[in-house]
């Protein structure tokens, strides 16, 4: 057992999916609802399998850990990769009408947003050991 904490990756996912919310709540009053639930989609796509990811990578932690860590990682982004893909396959195959714009931008914003907390987020703690 390692004495390192973990970073803070549900309070990203947390993130992340609220400003979803925001998001889309913004669409309907804005575009609609069409743009609404695709921005919707499109933000899943990106949340969803960067959370499993993160979960996926952060399970083991330390030095002795290392191989387990690489390990997971590459596992975890090739999971979250055929995740993202069957997300965009399945949206653009079942989802009609499709606002493939708001789509792709729910993505982009949840994915930059994601970083940007992330960063936020371990700046504040290697401030506050």
């Amino acid at each position: 057992m390692s004495s390192i904490k973990a970073p803070p990756i549900y309070k990203v996912t947390a993130f992340q999916l609220l400003f979803l919310l925001v998001l889309c709540g913004a669409a309907v009053v804005l575009t609609g609802w069409i743009s609404a639930y695709s921005l919707l989609i499109g933000g899943l796509i990106s949340a969803l399998p960067g959370a499993l990811f993160a979960k996926k990578v952060f399970k083991y932690r330390g030095a002795r850990s290392t191989e387990l860590i690489v390990r997971e990682m590459y596992t975890g982004e090739a999971l979250k990769l055929v995740l993202i893909s069957a997300g965009f396959a399945l949206s653009f195959l079942f989802v009609t009408p499709l606002n493939v714009m708001a789509l792709f931008s729910g993505f982009i914003l949840v994915h930059i947003t994601g970083v940007l907390v992330f960063v936020r987020i371990s700046k504040t703690d290697r401030n506050n050991p």
